[in-house]
């Protein structure tokens, strides 16, 4: 057991004793260990070059040599999530399996990084197989309060996730011990509780857990189980894990580097963010809406920007590097979520984004980076376009040294010492994630 001081950690008071977490599971573990075998087994080369070509392209010229020093790591992360897609897809042997995260080491497996295209680190990313011709059911356990923000997507892609078929954690029945069940099929709903209707269309399973409060919220505890008779199907062999995993990469080359990067981001003014819109792709939920942006600060600028949470449950401001990978988010604030952040007194959020600490409590650390990509979420929308009407975001650039005359009167400061406190709650809730013990 790890022992540690009297604290409440992911939802549970313990005295000495962390909690295990719910992502730490024998499915998980074989899965990690599959696919570093399988990513360290192929160069994948000539896949990762064309990767490479394209976020140059669709990031333009000139590529500063501080943007161009994080590139190979990124493309690398990328291409191991694309071997993590792929060692989950037999709809006949389904598991629950993590990823889309940072690089971590557990279970006596040193696992590399997987983030891509807007990693969330509020998000708990994880994904099950599924068929239309086989009947599933899902179960959950919830430590109170629970996540801040839940979904289930069935989705026809796994890299470009067009969602088919959606069930909302507002619309989730949790029974009062925490449990719950989701039957997954292909017969339609008809005002069944917890039931998500599948077709032919349906290729894996998107579960989101977003966590606001990381001191006292945590993922769900989740299995699958085959329901309906898979007699004479034999499991994926490693050559389909192998090609699967090829074609991820491939897809994620237009997807993320054309797409992401390229029409959703870069395409938008230098230091600035576009209005929220809602989309059912490019790893977007129907039930959120999006800005997305790029910065290019001098040491003594700061980018701010005020949001407007409307009608969403969740939202989170994240600072992600110029490939749209978050950069040890554990150990450094490059996030802040509505549970996270001080609110001005109309409701609205500002956040100071810039290298150099200014003392606010909602800074976004760029950890350095003159150049970065943003992408503010809003979720638990309604899914019909006109939801994000409420919704806003407006953002100016400005000196350091005029900080203070453009900021709320309200705004909350902290010292160096409430700083470090600050990140310490956010690196322990983080650690969290992994223990295994």
């Amino acid at each position: 057991m790890r022992l540690l001081q009297l604290t409440t950690v992911v939802g549970i008071a313990v005295t000495g004793i962390q909690a295990r977490s719910p992502l730490a599971t024998p499915d998980q573990r074989a899965l990690d260990e599959l696919a570093i075998d399988i990513y360290q087994e192929n160069a994948f080369a000539v896949l990762k070059a064309e990767a490479k070509g394209a976020y140059k392209v669709a990031h333009g010229h000139p590529i500063s040599d501080e943007a161009s020093s994080s590139l190979d790591e990124a493309i690398e992360e990328l291409t191991f999530s694309a071997v993590q897609k792929a060692v989950n897809t037999d709809p006949y042997y389904p598991k629950v399996y993590w990823y889309d995260s940072g690089p971590r080491s557990w279970f006596n497996l040193d696992v590399p990084g997987g983030r891509y295209s807007y990693d969330n680190p509020d998000c708990v990313y994880r994904t099950v197989p599924i068929s239309s011709q086989v009947d599933y059911v899902v179960t959950g356990h919830r430590h109170a309060p629970g996540p801040s923000d839940v979904s289930f997507s069935l989705i026809s892609d796994p890299n470009s996730q067009n969602t088919v078929s959606h069930l909302s954690g507002s619309d989730l029945v949790v029974n009062n011990d925490g449990s719950y069940i989701i039957t997954i099929n292909s017969t339609a709903a008809d005002g069944q509780a917890n039931h998500i209707h599948s077709t032919r269309l349906a290729k894996q399973l998107l579960i989101r857990n977003n966590l606001g409060d990381w001191q006292t919220e945590q993922p769900d505890k989740l299995t699958v189980k085959v329901v309906s008779d898979t007699e004479g199907h034999d499991p994926i062999s490693r050559n389909q894990i192998i090609a699967t995993s090829k074609w991820n990469l491939q897809e994620s080359v237009a997807d993320y580097g054309v797409g992401a990067l390229g029409l959703k981001t870069m395409i938008n003014k230098v230091n600035s963010l576009a209005s929220p819109s809602q989309s059912s792709t490019l790893g977007t939920l129907t039930s959120q809406a999006s800005s997305f942006g790029h910065y290019n600060l001098a040491a003594d600028q700061a980018l701010v920007a005020t949001v407007t949470a409307g009608e969403a449950d969740y939202f989170v401001f994240p600072a992600t590097n110029p490939w749209m990978v978050s950069v040890d988010p554990g150990n450094n604030q490059v996030s802040l979520n509505n549970k996270q952040a001080v609110a001005n007194a109309n409701g609205t959020y500002t956040f100071v984004v810039s290298l150099a600490d200014p003392g606010v409590y909602n800074w976004i650390n760029t950890t350095g980076l003159h150049e970065g990509t943003i992408m503010v979420r809003w979720q638990g929308l309604d899914t019909s376009d006109s939801s994000s009407d409420s919704l806003s975001v407006v953002t100016q650039l400005v000196q350091l040294a005029d900080l203070r005359s453009v900021l709320p009167k309200e705004t909350r400061y902290v010292t160096a010492g409430e700083r470090a406190a600050q990140v310490e709650r956010r690196a322990e809730a983080h650690r969290s994630l992994t223990i295994t013990i």
